[in-house]
């Protein structure tokens, strides 16, 4: 078998030149993957921790601590906005309301949230369609100061009706799982010590207040507070569909209270009391 030399030396430097061509692809892979590697480790050591929403959070809701989360976030040209860990705690928006919502991931910023004692707070704190209004609160009225921001109550009202020289006594309640807005100006449902408040500031209907401004002259207010149960309150129920007090069914006398004003036999006075529709009649005895 003959073999042509020429033919020998062009297979010989082909073999050289595609070594050549691979060892030189190598070498060039080699070197992007480490500058690559390079400036991923740049990005990581350079990235700072910033404050981001840990889940969808909808407008009007009270921030607490499992809504936030700190998350690495590159530091190239990084918004002045966004909250840095070095800047300032986790605790410090705890209790701030979310003025529009913000979803999963997305960084908390101060314009997204307002904060107790910012104008505006209880404007933010409010659902739509629904009204801030105060009533005066004591160790008694307010239960003991057990009462707390983003708690259920009834509201009671407790007055004096008199005819001619009889005076009644009655109770009832006039709205029923209302929200308690703030305490006082305390709007912060975290901080779990009793205190004996003097105010408290319920989210109601605009046609509530108006009941509630009538119900404030007629006699006293209490607040009767309810379980947080989750037939009541759903967990995560969203701020722009409030749950609505309603009107109260029931009321007391104080005949239904005391034996003494209960008694209808021999002698005594005769007192008939209508109220919604319903006549009641009622014999006092006079006190020998």
């Amino acid at each position: 078998m003959n073999f042509n030399p020429r033919s020998l030396i062009l297979v010989f430097v082909a073999l050289i030149a595609a070594g050549g061509t691979a060892f030189l692809a190598r070498n060039w892979l080699n070197a992007e993957r480490g500058q690559a590697t390079v400036v991923k480790k740049q990005e990581v050591s350079s990235a700072v921790q910033i404050l981001v929403a840990k889940k969808d959070l909808p407008s009007g809701l009270i921030l607490k601590a499992e809504h936030l989360r700190w998350q690495a976030w590159p530091d190239k040209k990084l918004p002045k906005a966004y909250i840095r860990k070095n800047q300032g705690s986790l605790s410090g928006f705890v209790g701030a309301v979310v003025r529009s919502g913000i979803v999963e991931g997305e960084p908390i910023t101060k314009a997204r949230v307002v904060k107790p004692g910012e104008r505006g707070f209880m404007a933010a704190v409010l659902a739509p369609g629904m009204r801030a209004i105060s009533i005066p609160v004591t160790a008694s009225s307010g239960v003991a100061g057990f009462i707390f921001p983003g708690d259920r109550v009834d509201l009671i009202l407790s007055q004096t009706l008199k005819q001619g020289e009889i005076k009644r006594r009655t109770s009832e309640t006039v709205l029923q799982n209302v929200r308690v807005l703030a305490v006082d100006q305390r709007t912060n449902d975290q901080e779990n010590e009793p205190e004996i408040s003097k105010t408290a500031t319920l989210e109601i209907t605009p046609k509530q207040v108006e009941k509630v401004a009538v119900a404030r002259q007629l006699g006293k207010l209490s607040l009767s507070l309810r379980s947080l149960s989750k037939l009541e309150i759903a967990e995560g129920t969203d701020a722009s569909q409030p749950v609505v007090p309603e009107a109260g069914s029931s009321h007391t006398w104080d005949s239904e209270v005391s034996r003494v004003l209960t008694a209808r036999a021999g002698g005594g006075r005769t007192v008939n009391v209508t109220r919604g529709g319903e006549t009641e009649s009622y014999r006092f005895r006079r006190a020998k």
